[in-house]
Parts: structure tokens; C-alpha cells; sequence
């Protein structure tokens, strides 16, 4: 699975790229500092995963994600905060992501997330933002 961050946040995208170089199917192809980077380099890598924080500078991670899905609907796109609220998971519901995280999440939640918005996968590409509303 290729997987693009896309985070303001250099420390949270450096512990997200170390994280997932340890795992055998994650490959990180690259990383966006803001939402207009992170449609752009959608668009050019066509990854399987954007990991999209919802507050980014120039475009924020919601209309980002309305674009990426635009364009690549078979993309998936979990999106993380560092808050927790229901107008955040129902924005990131209605922006279009398959899934929303608490930045604060534990590693082995945000793994176990990613590996079930997989295709082929029991939930498939079907969004996991309403699972996690429960």
C-alpha cells in the first residue's frame, strides 16, 4: 500500500514515516505540508492512502480530501485531528475520508485502521467513519 502524509505538522509526519517503514506492506511515497501540496502530489503518486490532518494551512485538509476523492475515488484518506468531536468526524465524514483518528491514537489503533480501509479487506473501501462514530 502506498501511503502519502500529508501534515503542517513535521514531527507528526517524520513519527508517522518511521513508523510505517517498519511495516513490510506500507510504503510512505511522500509526505505534503499543505492541502494544495497534498492534492498535487496525490494527483502525481496516485497513492492507496493519504493520512490527512484536517487543519492545514492554504487548503484545509477537508477540501483536500473532496478533491483527492474527486479525482481519485478509489483513494482512501483517513483523516487525523488533534481533537476529538463529533463536528470533526462528521466533517471528515462528509468531506469524504474514509476515516478519522485522534492524532493522540495509538499506534496499533492507527495500523488496525489502515489495514481494515483496505480493499479486500472486510470493510473494503466503504467508510470507517461511521464504525468509529459507535
Amino acid at each position: 500500500m502506498r501511503v502519502l502524509i500529508a501534515d503542517d505538522d513535521t514531527g507528526f509526519r517524520t513519527f508517522m514515516r518511521r513508523t510505517l517503514k517498519n511495516e513490510a506492506d506500507l510504503t510512505v511515497v511522500g509526505e505534503a505540508m499543505d492541502g494544495e501540496e497534498a492534492v498535487r502530489k496525490a494527483k502525481e503518486l496516485k497513492p492507496s492512502l493519504v493520512l490527512m490532518d484536517i487543519d492545514l494551512p492554504r487548503t484545509d485538509g477537508l477540501e483536500a480530501t473532496r478533491q483527492i476523492k474527486g479525482s481519485l475515488p478509489e483513494t482512501v484518506v483517513i483523516m487525523f485531528s488533534p481533537l476529538d468531536g463529533m463536528e470533526y468526524r462528521d466533517a471528515a465524514a462528509r468531506s469524504g475520508a474514509n476515516g478519522f483518528l485522534v492524532k493522540a491514537t495509538a499506534i496499533s489503533q492507527i495500523l488496525s485502521t489502515i489495514r481494515r480501509s483496505l480493499p479486500g479487506e472486510s470493510t473494503g473501501n466503504k467508510p470507517l467513519v461511521k464504525e468509529q462514530l459507535q
